[in-house]
Formats: C-alpha cells, structure tokens, sequence
C-alpha cells in the first residue's frame, strides 16, 4: 500500500512506511500528452543509515512507439546499498509490470 500526496511539497510513504520521501518537481499530469513527464522525489527507506541524506529518485514518462517508456534514475543512494535497491525495483516494480502488461499475468 502507498500514500501519496500528489503536489509539489507533498510527501509520500509506501510498504508499511518502509519507503518515505517527498515530491520535489513535478509537470502537471497534462504534461505526458506533450511527449513527457518527469517528476522528482526525495527517497528514503528505514535502512538508510541515521542521518544520511534523502537519495533522489527522477521517473520520466516518454511518449514511445506503441505505448509509454519509463526511465527510472535513482541516485544519492548510501554507499554499499545500490546493487540491494536495484534488485528491488526489479524484483517489486519492473518485473511485475513487465509481466502485467505482456499478458502474462499469472507467470
């Protein structure tokens, strides 16, 4: 489950408040039928290490031939903790979409 405060400033959790952060940028939803959205957040888990910064998190949404492409750059991450986050957004995001809009729903 997540809670999302859909403006610029609003702040957002997800997994139980394992995930938390706030929207820094972001283009007005009408944006995406230019060709492009991007929005920015602040990103942090309960694993980041006491008083390490926010990481950053940009998600581009790009008009594609055929549908939307997503490009997902997470950045700032705490040193050591970038191949577990990677393997996450794989594992808990992109996998499943993957699967959800190929069809293969149940695979």
């Amino acid at each position: 489950q997540a809670e999302v405060e859909a403006r610029v400033g609003g702040r957002f959790t997800a997994w139980d408040g394992y995930i938390e952060g706030r929207t820094l940028e972001m283009q007005p939803p009408g944006a995406l039928a230019s060709g492009r959205l991007r929005i920015l957040q602040s990103w942090r888990t309960t694993e980041f290490p006491e008083g390490s910064p926010d990481s950053r998190l940009e998600v581009l949404l790009e008009k594609a031939r055929g549908g939307t492409r997503i490009t997902l750059k997470h950045s700032d991450i705490p040193a050591g903790q970038g191949a577990e986050y990677a393997q996450g957004w794989a594992d808990h995001y992109f996998t499943p979409m993957m699967r959800y809009f190929s069809g293969k729903k149940g695979a």
